[in-house]
């Protein structure tokens, strides 16, 4: 296996959300609540039973945080889309949050870029092929977003941090620095529940029975990467190029339990989703073969947003896998959780 299992958290990826959700604390819970709904689970009563900790956590932060009008650019905005492009900026280059003096324009302006052209929107509309190295001046940053699917005020966003990279980075680097404290206090508020959350997740990692945890383990099959325990984001299962995030409450969600006292849960799950026409369109076009979101939205003409929801909904459900191939991540067809789906199913019914 080619992950580092971590069973720590992370405090600068805990920071940077701890700063997002304490901005939004009246908003965490209804929204959490709504977003569970979509996925077919009482989002309420899962809410109550299982997030008491991550709400603690975030008003505990919340009592300790320094605040100021940078942060609010970072953190202010009530959609999370800058929010997550940050964080995609960070992971993927963790030496600028120990080293930020090490930071270069260039470079930064490059990587940057990268993360921005990562969305499946943004990589819709672009023209191709398009030289990333060659966008520098202020009017080569404003062509580029004026091409992007953006919002006035996301593209605003973006080209100050394009046009003052090094600067807007060490900026950021200094807030999350000045904000440790502060998830460190609200780390302690809530440590009993975390160390059992933790020790669940470090037990589901040594079983190695192939849950939703060891869609990693494919992945990364034939690269190195660290895994690390988040309760900033316990419902999220996230990767980006040497790192991953598991959250700690995936496995409260009842998803790979077909054969314990989740079943019938999971098995409404998957009703519900195949109940959808488009959801059951997306796996029968992956019956035909593996692809990756874009060429699913093309061929079925949905949106690039969409699709992401629809394939969030079939992962959790269980009917769809994930493999890299290329630098790309593909979805595929879980033909052994069909198989185990129509099973349940049988002997519910029959």
């Amino acid at each position: 296996m080619n992950l580092s299992i971590q069973s720590e958290l992370d405090p600068v990826f805990e920071t940077l959300g701890l700063l997002y959700y304490s901005r939004h604390a009246d908003k965490v819970k209804d929204i959490g609540i709504a977003e569970l709904n979509k996925f077919g689970v009482d989002g309420e009563t899962f809410y109550n039973k299982h997030l008491k900790p991550f709400d603690k956590y975030i008003r505990a932060f919340l009592k300790h945080r320094e605040w100021n009008e940078q942060a609010e650019f970072f953190f202010g905005d009530d959609t999370d889309q800058f929010f997550h492009m940050l964080v995609a900026v960070v992971c993927e280059n963790p030496k600028w949050m120990t080293d930020p003096e090490s930071i270069r324009e260039k470079e930064a302006r490059l990587e940057i870029l990268k993360v921005i052209t990562n969305d499946e929107g943004v990589h819709a509309a672009l023209p191709e092929p398009l030289r990333l190295e060659g966008i520098h001046t202020l009017d080569e940053i404003i062509s580029f977003l004026n091409n992007t699917p953006f919002d006035e005020k996301m593209k605003w966003k973006l080209m100050t941090l394009l046009n003052y990279p090094v600067e807007r980075i060490q900026t950021l680097t200094a807030l999350v620095n000045r904000n440790l404290a502060a998830f460190k206090h609200a780390r302690l508020e809530i440590q009993k529940p975390l160390d059992k959350l933790i020790h669940k997740y470090s037990q589901s990692v040594q079983i190695q029975e192939g849950g939703v945890f060891f869609k990693f383990v494919d992945v990364f099959e034939y690269q190195k990467a660290v895994v690390y325990p988040t309760l900033i984001m316990p419902l999220s299962e996230i990767m980006y190029s040497e790192r991953c995030y598991y959250g700690l409450l995936v496995d409260a969600l009842p998803i790979q339990k077909s054969t314990n006292d989740g079943s019938q849960d999971l098995l409404l799950l998957r009703l519900k989703a195949i109940g959808d026409n488009s959801k059951l369109q997306v796996l029968a076009s992956l019956k035909v073969s593996p692809k990756y979101n874009l060429e699913i939205a093309e061929q079925l003409g949905l949106t690039a947003a969409t699709m992401s929801h629809h394939m969030n909904v079939l992962l959790a459900c269980g009917l769809v896998s994930i493999e890299k191939k290329n630098g790309k991540v593909y979805y595929r067809l879980d033909q052994g959780e069909i198989r185990n789906f129509l099973d349940d199913l049988e002997e519910f019914l029959l």
